[in-house]
């Protein structure tokens, strides 16, 4: 990659989003990152600068359930810095319903910003890596896109379908030098499970995987900014489940 190469990061006003942020910022990426909410980007960009010395990161209100939003934050991007050569898409949606009360706006709602705005994302930025010859991918995934839990049939089904979104996304962009893969966490500790969190007892916590914990954002981050610097080219198409084997164990009754 070149000495300063950029990054978009949706959802980077908080959680796994805004840490992947200052990981990419910390490995001398240029960062933009993208969010609804203009005061959580401010605030994440001072966050980032303050723990980054010489951090460069900008934002852009953008709601990548919009399409027009996805294409404008990866051309702002691409128009600031120069170029584009990664993309992390972080953005997501979650509103436990149960099957039976499912509408349709409840459907769209999720698959709007979890799958169509990572998709539309993704092929904005691979447009502009073809034309470079190289680029990296990394879409979040969930283990809910293998596993699933109560009221998560819209979430388990957009998460499940970015698996499969990155695996096409992989075979159709080798030929252009573009390494594309999912990221599936477990649960991590960011305000999408706020209120789990603070429902749940220090015995349901514990058991949540073998090391009875919940993960840290800067846990995920730190794997994805592997991903879109040193990880091999050899690496594509591949879903790695970051989740402190959530997925491995069975749970005890």
């Amino acid at each position: 990659m070149s000495e300063r190469s950029v990054a978009v990061v949706t959802g980077g006003g908080s959680g796994i989003g805004l840490a992947s942020a200052q990981a990419l910022a910390a490995a001398g990426l240029a960062v933009l990152i993208g969010g609804r909410r203009e005061e959580a980007l401010e605030d994440a960009c001072r966050q980032v600068r303050a723990a980054v010395p010489g951090a460069v990161i900008e934002h852009r209100v953008a709601d990548v359930g919009r399409p027009e939003d996805c294409e404008a934050l990866v051309a702002e991007a691409a128009d600031r810095f120069g170029s584009i050569d990664v993309l992390v898409t972080a953005a997501a949606s979650f509103e436990p319903v149960h099957i039976l009360d499912m509408t349709a706006d409840a459907w769209d709602r999720c698959l709007d910003v979890v799958l169509r705005g990572s998709v539309l994302c993704a092929v904005a930025a691979a447009r502009r890596m073809r034309d470079a010859g190289h680029g990296r991918i990394i879409l979040i995934s969930s283990i809910n896109g293998a596993v699933s839990e109560p009221e998560t049939a819209h979430y388990s089904a957009a998460k499940a379908a970015i698996i499969s979104v990155a695996r096409s996304m992989a075979v159709d962009l080798a030929e252009h030098g573009i390494a594309v893969t999912a990221v599936a966490p477990g649960w991590v500790d960011t305000p999408m499970i706020a209120e789990f969190v603070e429902a749940a007892t220090p015995e349901d916590l514990r058991r949540i995987n073998p090391l009875a914990r919940l993960g840290r954002p800067e846990e995920l981050a730190g794997f994805i900014a592997y991903l879109a610097t040193d990880a091999p080219d050899f690496l594509t198409g591949s879903t790695l489940f970051v989740d402190g084997g959530q997925t491995a164990i069975a749970p005890m009754p």
